[in-house]
Parts: C-alpha cells; structure tokens; sequence
C-alpha cells in the first residue's frame, strides 16, 4: 500500500514537470512568466508550426527566465494561458532587444491558427507589432477562455527569453517610468562624456583621451543590448545591429586596455600582464574582422570570451600594480571594479552560465558605469595632483640643477679669470725680467768688451809698459770671469724659463759635491785669502738633481766669496730632519742691507756690488730658488748687515720624501 502512495506521488511530480502550469492573467498589472513555458529545440530548422503542436515540449524551472546561450538552433516555447481579468487586451514583452527572428503564435483552437506575428532585429521597427525597442506582441483573450501560445525563435545572438505579460496601460507607464531613469542614465554619461573631452580638449592628455573612448563603447553596448541604438539611430536598417555587434566589443576591448595600459603604466609595473592584454585584444580585434568577412559563420560567442578575459586581466592588472605601491591604481581599482564586475556577470549570463535576468536586466551595468564615473574623478584628480607635485618637483629640480649649472660656470668663469690674471701677472714678470736683462745684458757684457776693445788700442798703439800691461790683464781676467759666470747663470736662468731643465735626480754625495765645487773656487778664494770649513761628512747624501745642486752651491758659494771680506770664512754645515737634509753656507761678509732683504731671489738685486766692487746680478740666487724647489725643497737665508749672511736650503733625503713632497 505505501509503496502504491509513493509510486503515485512520483506520478504527480512528474506529470507536474513534464507539463508547464497554465498562466492566469488577473488584475495584476503584469506577470512574469520565467520558466512557466514549454521548451523544444529543433536543431533541423524544418519543423512547422502543425509538427510542433504534436511533440510533447519540455518544462524549464519555473523561476528562472529560460537562457540558452549561444545556439543556432531553432527554439519553440509554447503557453497555455487563462485570462481571469475583465481586461481582455494583453501585451507580450521579449525584453532582449538582439534576437534576430521571432515569431508568434496564438492558436484559437486545436486546429486553427487565430494570430501570427513577426518581430525581431532582423526587420525595421516599423514593421514590428508595437514601435518599441524590445520585441513586443499585442493580443486579446476573451475574459474566463483560454489560448494556447507558441514563440518560435532565430537567432545568432545568445538566445534568452524573459517574457513578461502586461496590461497595455500599465506597460506603457512602467516603460514611461524607465525611459526617464535610463534618460538620466544616457543624460549622465553624455554630460561626461563631454567634460571628459572638453578636459581633453584643453590638457591634451592621452589618458583622457582613452577615457573618453571607453564611455563611448561602454554607453554602446548598454544601448546596443536595450535596443536604443536600433530604434533612435537606424530604425529602417537592421543590417547594421550586425554590424554594431560585432564590432562593439572589440572596440571596447581595445579602448579600455589602452586606457589601462597608460593609467596604470603596466608596460613598468607588468610587462606579462601589459602583453597579455595586447594580445587578447588583438585576438578579439581579429575575432570581429574574421565575423564581418565570414557573417553569419563566426559566433558572437567568441567576443564574450575575450570580453571575460579582459574583464579578469584588468581587475588583476590594478590589483597588481595597487599591492605595488602605484598610488593612481588605488581609485582606478575601485572605479572600474563595479562595472567590471557587472560585465562579467552580463557576460557570463550571455554565455548561459548563470540566468539570464542578469543579462536582461541592465541596471547593474549603469550603477556600474555611474560608481565609474565618481571613482574615475577621483582617480583623474589623484593624477592630476600626483602629476602636479610631480611638475613642481620636476621644476625644482630642474631649478637647483640650472642654480649648479650657473655656479659651477661661475666657479670656471672665476677660474679662467685668475688664470688669466695669473697669466698676466707672469706676462709682466716676463716683460720686467725682459727689460732686465736687457739692462744686465747691455750693461755688464759691453763693459767687460769696452776694456778688451780699450786694452787692445792701447797694445796696438805700443804705449803700454810691461807692468801696465800685467795690472791691466789682471784686471782684463777679473771681469771675463764675472762675464762668464753671468753669461753661464743668464744661459741657464733662461732655459729653465723657456723649455724646462731636464729633471734627473738620483742619490748624492753632498759632502764630494760640495768640495768639488770648493775647488773650483780655489783662485777666488785664495785672492781674497778667505778660509772654508766644509763641515759635511762623506756620509750624507740627499735625493736630488747632480746638477742643479751643484749650480746651487757654486752660486751660493760665489755670492759668499763676492760679499766676504780679505780673510773672513766660509762655512758649510748640514743637519738631518724629518725625511730631509738642510745645508746651509754662511759667510762673515758685509751682510745684506734691510731694506734689500724683501728683494733676495728676484731680480731687484741685481746691482749689488761685493766688498772688491764686484759686480752681481741676482740671477745665480734666482736659479738657486727655482733648483731648489725643482728637487723639492726650499731655500732661505738669515743676514745681519755687518756680521755675515748664512744661505739655507732643503733636499729631500730618499725617493720616498721626494715623492711625498710632490704629492703634497
């Protein structure tokens, strides 16, 4: 027995599937009808309206509105339905504007057909039952009979029925009611739209530029899938809706992957992300190009996909570059994530994944294009402020650099002047070292060949005794010697000043350096009868040039001689201190006069004359300065007029304290 109640039971159940609940039409305004309809694909397109009374239709769950996605097949739905209502005038409303063909049905009797209509955006609005921008059938039912309803569908688009059935009055004051919110819906975006290009307009920005283009394919589609597009722009042309189709998505695709390559700056952040979204969109874009040229034979399938993968590419491209520290990304995150959202679930829906009330109902695509347009402003003047510090910091940077620039210049102009003023201060120390030598030159080489031109008169003429001639060859020897010793200092003063003495020093002696140069003095010293005391010991040596040094100590030694009196002393003396060997010769000559100190180791001396009348001319102690340094020392001198001068200079003691001082 209770397995009969079961049995039974199931029976119900199933006959309750198998056969779609007849549809009442009471006072209610409007009725949903959902899934409450019969279902039967004809994939062979060859079925008659007489063939399909006969096949028994499959039920659909009666909640939701049937979606099949993309099909080619031919789709029959079929209703049963009781008008209960004193009204007796209904409307049949298909509320997805792209099916292609779809046709009407409503059968009197079993046998009869009492109404068949067409509509779709396959034809003109004008031959559509109702001039409206969904698919909409006007029919009437005597109140308490009931008719039988057949819808047969064709199209390349996805294939989605949410039928709605309406009193003729209250359908056209709801329509009324959601043409003026999706007139505030468009009025919006077309005000946006040309802010945003009048911004574009005026700045000249790139990124601007693609906002713009991307509200425009996006406002596109949401007019394309309600029908506006069709019924404002091209009533009389359907063959356009194809074209618009298949060229909507694409173009949004390739705008907004612009637009978040450049707002994002992905090609730094991600180049993986920044390809793959090239890439996608270049598939998409040869996607639509291969659907015009091969039409009907190429699926609008495919642009959803695409539109998918760009919708999940850009939400992880701002993700990415947001967990980046990118500051832009932030806004640019949040004003694309609702509209991005709501084109996945539109898409997905389109595809038959999901119902297709979410795909027919477009609210949730313009609450996502309105939350777009306040977050976009945000992201907008976020970069316009991120670009605005980044100017000012640019400028200031550019600022201080050119501060730099000027200063470095004005360190090298102030440079190139004291170079030149150095160089005409030498230029001048050159023009009086000219002039003065000219003097010495003219000076103390015509005197000593006025006496030879003299003494040679005088032996010609014979008037000159034997002894007159002895006094005058001395005297005749005397200045040759001086002649000579100036003409060698003069020769070598100026080669150092015109190409440089040859610099080679080594290890030498002082202590045989300093009697060879002794030695050489031996008339002069023994004319004068003045003693020398060469205190140096055969074990000092010093790092320097042989002869340079030993031109320093015959000059040296010459002026002692010159300045000393009959039977003073010269003395020679040496110390060792830090890394260098001082030398010093001093004599208990006339000393040097005060006032002439200033003037050592230039050419202001060079009239001296020594305690015999001879004559000097501050060359040699020019030359002992510039060899002195040239080694890397120093040379100096302490004199008390009366008492005696002692000259003093500095070598280095090894190569090591050589190179130091160079350094230095």
């Amino acid at each position: 027995m209770g397995r009969r109640i079961l049995l039974l039971i199931c029976l119900v159940l199933a006959s309750y599937k198998m056969y779609p609940q007849t549809i009442r039409l009471e006072n209610a305004g409007h009725i949903d009808v959902k899934g409450n309809i019969g279902h039967w694909r004809d994939a062979t397109h060859k079925l008659t309206l007489e063939e399909i009374k006969s096949i028994q239709f499959d039920s659909l769950p009666p909640s939701k509105s049937p979606n099949f996605g993309f099909d080619r097949a031919t789709h029959w739905f079929k209703l049963t339905i009781t008008n209960e209502s004193a009204n007796q005038d209904w409307l049949m409303e298909i509320a997805y504007a792209p099916l292609d063909f779809i046709d009407f049905y409503m059968l009197t009797d079993s046998s009869l057909v009492g109404l068949h209509k067409t509509s779709g955006d396959r034809l003109a609005i004008k031959s559509r039952d109702v001039a409206h921008r969904h698919p909409i059938f006007s029919f009437n039912i005597p109140t308490g009979e009931t008719r039988t309803i057949y819808l047969k569908v064709s199209t390349i688009s996805s294939v989605q029925m949410p039928v709605t059935i309406w009193k003729p009055e209250v359908f056209y004051a709801a329509s009324y009611n959601v043409q003026i919110v999706n007139g505030f819906f468009y009025g919006g975006m077309i005000l946006m739209l040309l802010y945003q290009l009048f911004l574009f307009l005026s700045v000249r920005d790139r990124i601007t530029f693609y906002y713009v283009l991307t509200l425009m394919s996006m406002v596109n589609i949401v007019s394309l899938f309600q029908g506006y597009t069709f019924f404002y722009i091209y009533p009389n042309s359907p063959r356009l809706n194809d074209i618009f189709a298949m060229f909507s998505g694409p173009a949004f695709v390739l705008t907004s992957t612009f637009l978040t390559r450049s707002f994002l700056n992905l090609k730094k952040f991600s180049p993986l992300l920044d390809n793959l979204m090239l890439i996608n969109m270049s598939l998409n874009l040869l996607a639509g190009l291969c659907m015009f040229i091969f039409f009907p034979n190429v699926s609008y399938e495919y642009h959803h996909y695409f539109i998918l993968i760009h919708c999940l590419l850009a939400l992880i491209s701002a993700g990415y570059c947001f967990l980046k520290n990118y500051r832009s990304a932030r806004y640019y995150l949040l004003a694309w994530v609702t509209v991005l959202i709501a084109a996945v679930f539109f898409t997905i829906s389109n595809l038959g994944f999901i119902p297709g009330y979410l795909s027919t109902n477009y609210s949730g695509l313009m609450v996502g294009c309105i939350m777009q347009m306040l977050f976009i402003s945000f992201a907008l003047g976020d970069r316009w402020n991120i670009l605005r510090k980044e100017n000012q910091l640019a400028k200031e940077l550019e600022l201080k650099r050119n501060q730099e620039e000027n200063e470095r210049l004005e360190r090298e102009v102030q440079l190139r002047i004291e170079e030149i003023q150095h160089k005409s201060e030498k230029l001048e120390e050159v023009n009086r070292v000219k002039d003065k030598l000219f003097s010495v030159v003219s000076h103390d080489i015509k005197g000593p060949l006025g006496s030879l031109q003299l003494a040679l008169s005088l032996l010609k003429s014979g008037d000159v005794s034997k002894d007159e001639f002895q006094n005058l060859a001395k005297a005749l020897e005397v200045r040759f010697s001086q002649t000579t010793e100036f003409i060698e200092n003069l020769l070598q003063w100026a080669t150092l000043q015109l190409k440089g003495e040859t610099y080679d020093p080594g290890y030498l002696d002082l202590s045989r350096t300093a009697e060879e140069t002794i030695s050489l003095m031996e008339a002069e010293l023994r004319r004068k009868n003045i003693n020398v005391k060469n205190n140096l010991h055969h074990s000092l040596q010093a790092y320097a040039d042989l002869n340079m040094i030993r031109s320093v100590l015959r000059n040296l030694l010459t002026n002692a001689i010159k300045f000393t009196g009959t039977g003073g002393t010269i003395t020679l003396n040496a110390m060792r201190t830090d890394q260098q060997v001082i030398l010093s010769v001093a004599d208990t000559g006339v000393g040097i006069p005060a006032a002439n100190q200033h003037r050592m180791f230039t050419l202001g001396s060079i009239t001296t004359p020594g305690t015999k009348q001879e004559k000097g001319t501050g060359l040699g102690l020019l030359l002992c300065k510039e060899f002195v340094e040239k080694n890397g020392g120093r040379i100096w001198f302490e004199s008390v007029e009366g008492k005696g001068t002692t000259f003093y200079f500095s070598l280095p003691e090894n190569n090591g304290a050589a190179e130091s001082v160079a350094i230095a």
